[in-house]
């Protein structure tokens, strides 16, 4: 039962995008992201370019804000 609360479906596609934005406001490549992160880069790759809701585990994506220097809920703003 959701009480009347609204989630947002699309919510990982709205991480993915945010993510892929900061990155290349940083300047920082997908490799280099990886490497910093210790995330595989296929995995990245397919997360910011994916059409569907892909998962990505809390830890990676903090890890992932600490590298871009960016609050990790800037990632869950559309």
């Amino acid at each position: 039962m959701s009480k009347g609360y609204k989630f947002n479906p699309e919510m990982y596609k709205t991480v993915a995008k945010n993510v892929r934005k900061f990155r290349k406001e940083k300047g920082m490549s997908i490799d280099e992201l990886c490497k910093y992160a210790e995330i595989k880069k296929e995995f990245l790759q397919n997360f910011e370019l994916a059409d569907a809701n892909m998962a990505i585990s809390i830890y990676d994506l903090y890890k992932i804000s600490v590298i871009l220097e960016v609050s990790i809920d800037k990632f869950f703003v559309n």
